[in-house]
């Protein structure tokens, strides 16, 4: 059992330089413990003029192109990351727009596996996340029309991590990788199918930054940490490479009423993080970790009201890890994870 509610509040304020705008929004989750969940911030900015500051939606994002559902976690291949950030939009005839960002760098902390076999690091060290100052940069371009609206984004993320000893002191060694991530999406209007109808679809493609794309097992995980320069700490060189996802979410909603509405979508998504060229431990020669998955879903929504729905929604998820965990792998995902399962829905 789950229970999530939200409150938000807004004003806005006419002044001598244009119209100040301000937005909060707080929720608060609980399953069954009798005190209940804390009070969470989901948004809090001010807008003014061409400007946001504050924490809301990430500039990547294209939530026109994100289906209606209730998954309280995110369905596969769809992402709603908010984070603080310094946003200029700046919008042109016709419909377009485009939009430019500094954002914080840490969101959902990114974190590094660690290489095996010859290219592993030493066992006594591990590694953690170096917050580094370099903010993320992120940009879309977008267009809006009586067809729908589009929208085509990118990110660059800088990772910083560094080795620390079993005692928690520095080892001597960090290193650092740029990682990016792009996002297509679409929504588009089918009026020929009913009034109010519309198709959306979004890709995404991530290369050492997967916080842009949410709901998958390795979460932040951006890189692959392997043996550093142990003759040489100062030369680094402790990154092996990079984790790297792509993913593809597709829906359509049909309006059979002014207050029924059917919405159908799946979404799919790969994630690949080589964690050594060679491992002479194994029989095999490679053991790079490669996950699938895909979800189907379908809701009935009635709205009765204005600003009130109910729904009943129903997914199905499938999880493939590609033989991670057996005899010919290394990275074992039911030792991290006990509840994960294999080839399984």
């Amino acid at each position: 059992m789950y229970s999530e509610a939200r409150m938000h509040l807004t004003t806005l304020t006419q002044t001598d330089y244009g119209s100040v705008r301000t937005y909060f929004e707080s929720e608060v989750t609980d399953d069954d413990t009798r005190t209940g969940g804390a009070l969470s911030v989901r948004q809090a900015y001010v807008q003014f003029g061409n400007w946001t500051f504050g924490k809301t939606w990430s500039t990547f994002l294209h939530l026109d192109s994100s289906p209606i559902y209730s998954d309280v976690v995110t369905v596969t291949g769809d992402n709603y990351m908010r984070r603080s950030q310094i946003r200029y939009t700046q919008p042109f005839g016709d419909g377009w727009s485009v939009a430019v960002a500094i954002e914080d760098q840490n969101y959902e902390t990114p974190y590094s596996l660690r290489a095996t076999g010859v290219w592993g690091p030493a066992a006594a060290f591990t590694v953690v996340n170096d917050r580094n100052d370099a903010p993320d940069v992120v940009a879309n371009i977008r267009a809006d029309g009586d067809w729908g609206n589009a929208q085509l984004a990118g990110a660059l993320h800088r990772n910083d991590f560094r080795d620390v000893n079993a005692a928690g002191l520095p080892a001597g060694w960090t290193d650092n990788d740029i990682g990016w991530a792009i996002l297509g999406g679409a929504m588009i209007n089918t009026p020929m199918f009913g009034e109010y109808d519309y198709f959306t679809i979004k890709g995404i493609y991530t290369n050492g930054a997967t916080q842009y794309n949410q709901d998958n097992f390795l979460g932040s995980t951006n890189v692959v940490w392997g043996l550093c320069s142990v003759s040489v700490p100062a030369l680094g060189g402790c990154i092996d490479d990079t984790v790297t996802t792509w993913s593809l979410l597709a829906s359509f909603t049909h309006n059979w009423s002014p207050t029924w509405a059917t919405t159908v979508g799946a979404g799919y998504q790969n994630v690949k993080a080589p964690l050594t060229a060679l491992n002479f431990t194994t029989a095999n020669l490679a053991s790079d970790f490669e996950m699938d998955t895909y979800e189907i879903f379908g809701n009935v929504s009635w709205s009765p009201v204005a600003r009130t729905t109910f729904m009943l929604d129903v997914h199905y998820g499938h999880v493939d890890f590609n033989g991670a965990g057996t005899a010919g792998g290394v990275f074992n995902p039911f030792v991290v994870n006990p509840a994960a399962t294999d080839n399984e829905g």
